[in-house]
């Protein structure tokens, strides 16, 4: 099972009026889906709080969340409608990594 892991890694803005304890907690539900679908988790970081180039969803500030991750190809996606879905996600990427 595990030869069929690739590598992805995921591009996440929240707003930025989160304590530091909400960003852990957002980070730690994003792992764990991860985790759940057989993948794994090699790096969960908050990079930064940065000013957007426009309002996305009324925020004009947003924290910067990254996740580098091993998973199988269906994890992405899987990934992805909860990113949609999440109220605290303004906007969000995923890249396959070479």
């Amino acid at each position: 099972m595990t030869n069929n892991l690739r590598a992805y890694e995921a591009l996440y803005i929240v707003p930025a009026n989160l304590t530091e304890e909400a960003l852990q907690s957002i980070l730690e539900k994003h792992s764990r889906v991860i985790e759940e679908q057989g993948g794994k988790v090699q790096k969960a970081e908050v990079w930064d709080k940065r000013k957007l180039a426009y309002p996305i969803k009324g925020n004009t500030e947003g924290n910067y969340l990254l996740l580098e991750f091993q998973a199988p190809p269906h994890v992405p996606s899987e990934l992805r409608r909860i990113f949609r879905i999440s109220d605290e996600v303004i906007r969000a990427r995923i890249f396959k990594k070479e």
